[in-house]
This record gives C-alpha cells, structure tokens and sequence, in this order.
C-alpha cells in the first residue's frame, strides 16, 4: 500500500480531502500531520476582531474531515523534509516514510524589520498563534492613552486596522490610536488607484493614521523612513510571508527566498513525488500572488495530480484565472472590493462576502 502525507491543514488540503471524500484513493494510507486541530479561514479573522462573528465561525476542526476520509491525523510539526530519503522528520522525533508528500503549511510573518525591536510584537501568522495572543491583548488590563502600530500596508494590515479600530482593541473607557505603517510602496500596492483611495478613505473617517513609510524596530522605538522615532504600545507585523528555514535544507529545489518551486501541475520542479499548494510554494512558470484565493482555486488540480501521481493518469494544469475577485473588510459590515478594472463598495460587498466566507466554513462544519 502506498503512503501519501499530507503536510500541513491548509486550505488546498482541506479541499483536497473534501474530494476524496467523494471519490476515494484507492490502496492508500493517507496521512494528515498538522500542528493543531484547527484550521482558521483567514478571510474572516477581522470579521472576528470587529465583533461580527464567534471565533469558532471562523475556523475548521480538522479531525472530522480526515477521520470521514479514513485517514490518519498527526497533531505535530514537520521540521525537517528529508526529500531524497522520501521521509519527514517531526517535532517529537518520529521519521514518517513517504512515497508521496504533499505540502500545504502556509508561511511565517517576515519579521526582518523588527529584529531589533525590543518591545511587545504579534504576528498574524500563523493564525492560531494570533488568535491566543490578541485575546491576551483584550484580556489585559490597560489605563491610559495606548497605541496600536499596525506595520503592513497590504489588504491584510488594512483589514486588521479598520476592524481593531471600530471594535476598539483596548477597555472601552481607555483611550487610544492606531497606526498603520504602509511602508515606502504605500496602501495596498498591488491593487488599483481607485480601490486605494476607497480604503484610504475607510481607514481615515476610523481614526487610523497612514504613514507611508518604512518602520525599523530600533531598541523600544520604530524609526521610520523620516528619521523619526514612534513608540507603541503594541506591534502588530503584517511584514509579508517567509517560507519556513527547514525547506532550504530539505533538498527540494527552491525559488532566491526559500519558497518550495513548482511546475503548473504544484509538483515539485526536483522531486515529481513531492507536490505543495498555497503560501508556501512558487510557481515557474508565473507570477501568482500568495493569496488564499489562489489556495483554494489550486486545489481541484492538486487533488486530481496527486490521484494521477500515485494511480497513473494525466495531469491537469492549474491556470489562475486571468481576473481575481478581492474583497476587503471595512471594520463595520461594509467591505470594498475590485475585480479587474471594476471597483465597488458598500454594505452588499459585506453580505457577498460574508455570503462567500461563511460558504467555504459551512462546505466543512455544516453550520
């Protein structure tokens, strides 16, 4: 009987194993090793920290998905892929054989800038972690005039600014302000001017202050791209992904930052038993933006290429689609969002979004 490990709860292997589900390996010991029991959908953690939604909307348990599938789950950290031996080494010290892996664990916050900085730090990733320690935050006693600095100016360091600044992260009666620290490229570089300046607009009428600058962690102080210094309360790092140190050494052949590289099947340009989806891999053959999005849309062909890897059969290609529907949570229930040269927002992008995010949750949990 052959062995496939799946590496990683992401969303691409939730999916994956949603499909066989439906239409089962055959003779295959499938495995899931993963470090926690839950998968959260990243796309309704500001819901969550707005108050529009309990944290166990927002997220999958794992283990009765892969027990339906009649696979195995092991709740562990892979910390070493040893590739030509066809093994992977866990946190507690077990070698796990394989005869196919694929690998699905997302990406660590890049964390580079604040590497000097000695004051109180978060990351959003990964998520689990997150959740423990903004309850922390929330939990903790605070007196006087606190101040958030958010550092990211993507859509996930927008979204966690409007949704901390319309719940309030601190007591009620304590005042307080956020930041958010785009860096030099400014508010959400990769989207349209119009989508910009619609959140641009967002952030300011919540009190938020853009600065679009770089922020250094420099002792108890940010300095920023002016030569000044910003203190903070707290920092929150929406920095971008880093891949996970262990996969330079893992013998798979990587991407100039450590990123697992794959053809358009997501195999393994060195290793076609090895496949990966989501944050943690990079395409050859294009460009495509670490996205979940992107994860979920991957899956039908990762699914279909590890049946054909491991039963014989031809691959299928994943072709992202030429537009993206992006859609960005504005604190209240209004989001905005943009799908090629269209922009849009209001209180019907909340519900179409909220409409999508619950979907994919219930697609698991049936709530």
């Amino acid at each position: 009987m052959k062995r496939l490990i799946l590496m990683g709860a992401g969303h691409s292997h939730m999916l994956v194993l949603k499909q066989y589900l439906k239409s089962p390996l055959r003779d295959v010991e499938v495995i899931v090793v993963t470090p926690s029991r839950w998968q959260y959908y990243s796309g309704m953690i500001p819901g969550w920290i707005a108050g529009h939604y309990a944290i166990d909307q927002c997220r999958i348990d794992v283990e009765p998905m892969v027990k339906a599938v009649g696979a195995s789950l092991i709740l562990d950290n892979v910390v070493d892929v040893l590739s030509d031996q066809k093994q992977v080494r866990l946190a507690g010290g077990a070698l796990l054989d394989y005869d196919f892996l694929s690998i699905d664990i997302g990406a660590k916050t890049n964390l580079t800038s604040l590497s000097g900085y000695t004051g109180p730090v978060i990351s959003i990733k990964p998520l689990g972690h997150f959740h423990q320690q903004w309850l922390k935050v929330k939990a903790a006693s605070h007196s006087g005039k606190q101040h958030l600095a958010i550092i990211g100016g993507g859509a996930a360091g927008a979204e966690l600014a409007m949704a901390m600044a319309y719940a309030g992260p601190f007591q009620a009666d304590a005042g307080y302000s956020i930041s958010l620290i785009t860096g030099t490229h400014g508010l959400l570089p990769d989207f349209g001017a119009r989508l910009r300046k619609l959140t641009q607009r967002k952030l300011e009428a919540l009190g938020v202050n853009v600065l679009e600058q770089r922020a250094i962690g420099t002792g108890d102080s940010l300095s920023l791209t002016d030569g000044s210094l910003m203190r903070a309360d707290l920092v929150i790092a929406v920095t971008g992904a880093e891949p996970f140190s262990f996969l330079s050494a893992s013998g798979l052949v990587t991407d100039n930052r450590g990123f697992v590289l794959v053809n358009k099947y997501h195999q393994s340009l060195s290793h076609p038993d090895v496949f990966a989806a989501g944050d943690v891999c990079s395409r050859q053959d294009q460009l495509l933006s670490r996205s979940g999005v992107h994860a979920v849309r991957a899956a039908p062909a990762l699914a279909a290429n590890l049946r054909a890897a491991i039963e014989g059969g031809e691959f299928t290609a994943f072709q992202p689609r030429a537009n993206t529907l992006y859609l960005i949570a504005c604190g209240e229930k209004t989001a905005a969002g943009s799908y090629g040269p269209f922009t849009f927002s209001g209180k019907w992008v909340w519900r179409l979004k909220d409409k999508i995010d619950r979907g994919f949750v219930r697609g698991f949990t049936g709530r």
